[in-house]
């Protein structure tokens, strides 16, 4: 089935079982396995600048997360680690032994947890303008101080009355006011999205990702007791995350290159798909199965 944004290579819509729920996803491409997890307020689609670049050497496994787009939007399960169980029963339905993860915002923490539980199968993890919750290493800041709207989002409640029959004009501010160029996501994504919001228990759910930050921080905080074997790369656009993602993943893990973009936001993948396709490019290669 081809997508109407991928012009070069083809898209395969599946759905699997997989921990208790039933996820939507993609795939495309050919060569080593590369997972990919998404953020809010997305879904599978923002990886396809990327899948259209590097399909031609990375097979792409791209999922709807658990309470978004076109997956299940159960009311319970969304720790890093239940999440991460949802990766691995989609990788094993794929019969995947060895992948790459690639993940960006809120779905960073789970992919770190995937990083962990399957040490022994991931070959390395890039995560891209990622929050990270529950960790105390000098310098650190809780991504819930200078960022108003994780605070908010937690009260999912107070969010949905909010926001509930006014989400082109919230997710526009978001997807502008976010970003170094305003315009980096175009006209057509922003509908996109918005009508995927407007679904039935779009936004009740995804706001679970942000109602289980308290999870997400105490079992980041167990998980990286220990240091993270599996390499990473990070970076963090210098108009949103900054240096916050880098120096999170130098604390965490034994291998880390990465840094910070200039003239970048929050959606690199729209904003500078060029430069994420170098480091990938780079990157991968070193740690292919």
């Amino acid at each position: 089935m081809q997508d109407s944004r991928s012009n070069s290579v083809e898209l395969t819509h599946k759905r699997a079982k997989t921990n208790g729920v039933t996820l939507h996803y993609v795939t495309a491409g050919h060569g080593p396995v590369v997972l990919c997890m998404h953020g809010w307020p997305q879904n599978h689609r923002e990886f396809l600048p990327i899948i259209e670049r590097l399909g031609d050497r990375y097979s792409f496994i791209a999922p709807d997360l658990r309470g978004y787009g076109d997956s299940d939007k159960p009311n319970e399960g969304y720790e890093p680690k239940t999440i991460a169980e949802d990766m691995i029963g989609l990788l094993n339905a794929e019969n995947v032994k060895q992948f790459h993860i690639l993940s960006h915002d809120l779905g960073g923490p789970p992919s770190v947890a995937l990083a962990y539980l399957a040490s022994d199968r991931a070959l390395s993890l890039a995560t891209i303008e990622t929050p990270y919750f529950g960790l105390s290493h000098p310098g650190y800041v809780d991504p819930r101080v200078p960022y108003w709207h994780l605070g908010m989002h937690m009260n999912m409640d107070i969010t949905r009355f909010l926001i509930e029959g006014r989400e082109e004009q919230y997710l526009r501010h978001f997807f502008r006011d976010f970003a170094y160029n305003p315009n980096a996501v175009s006209e057509d994504e922003v509908q996109f999205y918005v009508m995927q919001m407007r679904q039935p228990g779009n936004l009740r759910a995804s706001l679970n990702h942000y109602g289980y930050i308290p999870q997400m921080a105490e079992q980041t905080k167990e998980l990286t007791r220990s240091k993270l074997t599996v390499p990473m790369l990070s970076w963090g656009g210098r108009r949103s995350f900054g240096d916050h993602c880098f120096e999170c993943a130098k604390a965490i893990a034994n291998s880390v290159q990465g840094g910070v973009i200039e003239q970048c936001g929050h959606w690199v993948f729209e904003e500078n798909p060029e430069f994420v396709v170098g480091q990938l490019k780079e990157f991968w290669p070193k740690y292919d199965g």
